[in-house]
């Protein structure tokens, strides 16, 4: 799977304007992003495409030195379930 960047998202697809599956995120000042949303198209849902984007948007943010804000349900969801595996980039208050 070649997950892509684009502005403020990481995405799946040829088109970045419609992709397959995109993960949007709200850059929140200088060292946080909120991700808002995670979509998939339905015909590829249950594939664990989701979590291909997850996991892009997190090996960015070790890469940069960010955390994540889960805002969006299924990535709430995911920081609960696997807190392990993402309990480095997750943003938490002080």
């Amino acid at each position: 799977m070649d997950i892509k960047q684009g502005t403020n998202k990481f995405y799946f697809g040829d088109d970045p304007q419609n992709p397959d599956g995109e993960l949007t995120y709200l850059p929140d000042n200088k060292d946080k992003l909120v991700i808002d949303s995670v979509v998939v198209k339905e015909e590829m849902r249950g594939e664990g495409l989701g979590d291909v984007l997850l996991d892009a948007a997190a090996d960015y943010a070790r890469e940069n030195d960010l955390r994540l804000i889960g805002q969006c349900p299924f990535v709430a969801k995911r920081f609960d379930e696997y807190n392990d595996k993402y309990k480095d980039v997750i943003f938490r208050e002080a």
